[in-house]
């Protein structure tokens, strides 16, 4: 394949990639048609001259990546983005965030990204989303990149024709000569989800006339701390009310609807009184947008470093009770979850009975209010979730399989939406579960505000059967009392279980028995919490475990998966300085969901893993889009033994398959493959040569201008387009 001609895109994105080289920054290539780096490593590019810089943005172009990307993050020197995806974020952008002067953008979105370069407390990366799914504001930062100028904006499902724009800077290009401005880690991660809190709140605003009772309903929630104020909200409020105020164009105008929302709450707090709350704001804003604010609230706090006790009140005048001196005022509506103005197609019946042998009312059923939530969690590199909410999903695979590196992305994931993960581990050490997290990026801060983790090691109550006897210890009551009280507390949404088979020998129970399942199954079931919180499960299979092979012991244990299983083929083998490639394969899907964006094979894979060891300290991982096309070999003890280098030319043939598919004159050269795929070039001449045995292949050319073309493309003979 040579490289195309130099042209005015060429040129661009060359300039670009060198002013980044001289500001400290790492530029990557951008494919045409999307914002898709290009390469399957690009997050560990670095480049060492301008002449480097040079050589390959030519002859990336000639590949068809004329656009460029900055890394953010640890790569470029603390360099980060907040993307304002929404235009409610972009409204809210100069009354919160700090001013910086690198400002880019586009036509149909001037001035969506402010940029800035963090000297301390460098924050991971996060995205706030709307209910919906829809991005409100993300700040990115290691691990992400974003498209600059001068690369081309597509829209999403672009064809060749459809209207495109060109990326732009507002203001002085690159921020000047002083650049992005430079920021706290922590207090930027704050400001931005203040914003996105403010964004959510005026995406659902009532109109004119009604805005005056969510304001108070707002505060009362947000301020009122136990039987008293909060002292960080009391601090915080002002500046996101009179923003929003401001940016809605109130007829009251910001400081005047600050000063009579705080007067009117503070006051009725402060004398004892009642206040409208969380409830309230519910009816006027809809229930899921009022929950997750007061989720964003809990978590902006915990990202200030904001520790604080509810103040409780005892009052004399109340009754004594059985002699043990006054009782404790009850809670009200604002301490719990807005289950009581959930609209019907929330519920869950199921939840709802007293006893589990109690009629369960249809009627939501019936009427279709009812519905399975769409597949959100372990999300693909397209934003195609790949596990369910709100249920138990199954994680298996052999051992070495990276389960547990996947278990910890798939948390990262979700701290970085901002919510909380519990990670119990039967199997590893903290220092282990730790390792991988911070190995894949997360930060310090997060761990500790969002993470929790539980290292078993005695049984729990409802669990207790067999060796235990006919009754549970007062051991297990004690760890299930424990247990409780404390997931009541930090309110996670996920739950990782790692893994099964540890928990039934913790419980005294046999993986190959039916009842023993059922007692985890209903375990597991109650931790989702009526749909709050996620469960998965990681379980084990044998080493030479193949295609359709279930969890180790009883294949009933997979009737226990509500959501959907995968297992976990491995196909390159992950290990440290490697890059290890892995396929899930979606064994179990009852909704259906997961499979409708699977392949159409026998076994369908739903997603390829990639889990990038190369670089010393640092670990990538991701979930790509399966290839149709891509036929691999999963690489099992058993296999390894068989197959030997025909297994290592099948997994290269594949490669080279798509990159036939992507290359603009078909052409493709050793030097190419061995690039994408890390392989040496004996290994990539040895695959060729097999390949031009088997007629899949011819090879034109001598030497270094030697190039290989596939024989049969749709429509002919490869030949007849080879002048």
């Amino acid at each position: 394949m040579g490289v195309a001609p130099t042209g005015p895109r060429t040129q661009g994105s060359t300039r670009a990639a060198l002013e980044a080289f001289s500001r400290g920054y790492v530029a990557v290539p951008i494919r045409d048609g999307g914002k898709k780096p290009y390469g399957v490593s690009w997050t560990h590019t670095r480049w060492t001259s301008e002449e480097e810089i040079r050589e390959a943005f030519e002859r990336y172009a000639g590949s068809g990546a004329h656009g460029v990307g900055l890394l953010l993050g640890e790569p470029s020197g603390g360099l980060v983005d907040v993307d304002l995806d929404h235009p409610k974020a972009l409204r809210l952008r100069d009354y919160l965030l700090p001013a910086s002067p690198m400002n880019s953008g586009r036509v149909g979105r001037p001035r969506s990204h402010r940029w800035y370069r963090v000297t301390e407390g460098l924050p991971a990366t996060r995205q706030y989303r709307t209910p919906e799914r829809q991005m409100l504001v993300e700040l990115r930062s290691t691990g992400a990149q974003t498209v600059i100028p001068p690369s081309t904006w597509y829209p999403s499902r672009w064809k060749e024709g459809d209207p495109t724009q060109t990326y732009r800077w507002e203001g002085p290009a690159w921020g000047g000569p002083q650049g992005p401005a430079v920021v706290d880690g922590r207090k930027l991660g704050v400001q931005v989800g203040v914003l996105a809190i403010g964004a959510l709140l005026l995406d659902n605003w009532p109109r004119r006339g009604g805005r005056h009772e969510a304001y108070l309903a707002l505060a009362g929630g947000l301020l009122r701390f136990g039987d008293g104020v909060h002292p960080w909200w009391e601090k915080a409020l002002p500046a996101l009310i009179e923003a929003m105020a401001d940016a809605t164009d109130d007829e009251d105008g910001g400081k005047a609807r600050v000063a009579e929302t705080m007067k009117t709450t503070l006051g009725r707090l402060q004398r004892g009184q009642k206040a409208i709350g969380f409830p309230r704001l519910a009816e006027l804003i809809g229930v899921d947008p009022a929950e997750q604010v007061r989720r964003w609230a809990k978590d902006v706090e915990a990202l200030s470093g904001f520790v604080g006790t509810p103040i409780r009140r005892l009052d004399s005048s109340v009754p004594v009770v059985d002699g043990d001196g006054p009782a404790q005022p009850e809670l009200t509506d604002d301490d719990g979850p807005l289950v009581s103005t959930l609209p019907p197609e929330e519920r869950n019946p199921l939840e709802e009975r007293i006893s589990s042998w109690g009629v369960v009312d249809l009627g939501p059923y019936l009427s279709g209010q009812v519905v399975m939530p769409p597949p959100t969690i372990m999300v693909r590199e397209d934003g195609a979730g790949l596990m369910y909410p709100g249920r138990v999903n199954s994680l298996f695979g052999a051992s070495e399989s990276a389960k547990s590196w996947m278990a910890v992305y798939v948390c990262l994931q979700e701290m970085a939406e901002g919510n909380r993960v519990v990670y119990v581990d039967l199997e590893d050490s903290p220092e282990g579960t730790l390792g991988r997290m911070l190995a894949l990026g997360g930060s310090q801060d997060d761990i500790e505000q969002q993470f929790r983790y539980i290292h078993p090691e005695g049984p729990l109550a409802e669990m207790q059967r067999y060796r235990f006897g006919p009754h549970p210890t007062e051991e297990g009551r004690a760890s299930s009392s424990v247990l409780d009280s404390w997931l009541a507390a930090f309110d996670p949404t996920l739950i990782i279980i790692d893994t099964m088979n540890v928990l039934y020998g913790l419980h005294g129970h046999d993986t190959n028995d039916a009842s023993s399942t059922d007692v985890i199954t209903s375990w597991l079931k109650r931790l989702c919490r009526a749909g709050r919180t996620t469960v998965i499960v990681l379980d084990h299979t044998g080493k030479s475990a193949g295609p359709g092979s279930s969890p180790l012991g009883a294949h009933h244990k997979v009737a226990m998966v509500q959501g959907v299983s995968l297992r976990i083929d491995v196909i390159d083998r992950p290990r440290k300085g490697a890059l290890g490639t892995m396929k899930l394969i979606v064994h179990k899907d009852r909704p259906g969901a997961v499979r409708a964006i699977s392949t159409d094979d026998t076994e369908q894979v739903a997603g390829t893993v990639i889990l990038d060891s190369t670089q010393e300290g640092i670990t990538r991982m991701r979930i790509d889009v399966p290839d149709p096309n891509d036929v691999t070999i999963g690489a099992t003890d058993a296999m390894d033994r068989k197959m030997g280098t025909l297994e290592r030319v099948g997994k290269l043939e594949a490669v080279a398959m798509r990159l036939f598919e992507e290359a603009p004159d078909g052409r493709l050269t050793t030097a190419e493959v061995a690039e994408e795929t890390s392989a040496t070039k004996p290994e990539v001449r040895g695959m060729w040569e097999y390949l031009i045995k088997n007629g899949r292949v011819r090879a034109y050319g001598e030497g270094r201008g030697r190039y290989y073309v596939r024989t049969v493309l749709p429509g002919g003979d490869i030949d007849d387009l080879v002048k």
